[in-house]
């Protein structure tokens, strides 16, 4: 693809701009985070509970569409691409933090709370429109879900894609995703009412 303007690459598709760097024009990626990082925070939020840990999978998220590009399939979305990559990235970090949860964890002696109780609470602050707790709940309630209901239950209303999205990045019958989208909400609705909270 030939080099453009700024101007230029701003009105190409994000599919187009993925092409372009594949060419080699590593600019044309500042148009792609320009235009995706706040959504791609937003669904990695509702995935990882510490904001820094969100960032830093946003940031690595984009780093690999650069240095993949070349493995992007003509006629894909590029936002399908995208998040299947930050949902494995997620999954990862998940995988990680459970580990060492595993290794530091002490048994309980004297009736104390688990040792990285007090840690977690610090490092889980809720962003400010989060903090009341109607919020709250919800959040406990997304959390509490099995992860693969989880995952499409953040694709689908946070990420604001289609079913067929999610089968695509998900890599599983449409039907898989509708099924784990009714439980997952069913479970949710269930967690929130015996909260007392029948509103969201």
């Amino acid at each position: 693809m030939p080099r453009t303007g700024d101007g230029g690459r701003i009105a190409l598709s994000d599919e187009e701009l993925v092409s372009a760097l594949r060419s080699g024009d590593t600019e044309s990626l500042g148009i792609l985070v320009a235009r995706w990082e706040q959504p791609l925070f937003r669904f990695v939020r509702h995935m990882l509970p510490v904001p820094e840990d969100a960032r830093d999978v946003c940031q690595e998220t984009f780093l690999r569409v650069l240095k993949k590009a070349d493995r992007f399939r003509d006629g894909s979305r590029f936002s399908t691409w995208m998040y299947q990559i930050a949902l494995n990235l997620c999954r990862d970090d998940r995988r990680r933090r459970r580990r060492w949860s595993l290794i530091l964890a002490e048994p309980k002696a004297d009736g104390a709370g688990h040792p990285l109780d007090s840690v977690a609470a610090a490092e889980d602050p809720l962003l400010p429109v989060e903090r009341d707790e109607r919020s709250g709940a919800v959040r406990a309630a997304l959390n509490a879900l099995p992860r693969e209901q989880r995952e499409v239950v953040v694709l689908k209303e946070y990420g604001g894609l289609k079913f067929r999205e999610i089968a695509g990045i998900l890599d599983c019958p449409e039907s898989t995703v509708k099924s784990r989208m009714y439980y997952g909400l069913s479970g949710m609705r269930q967690s929130l009412e015996s909260r007392g909270i029948t509103e969201v």
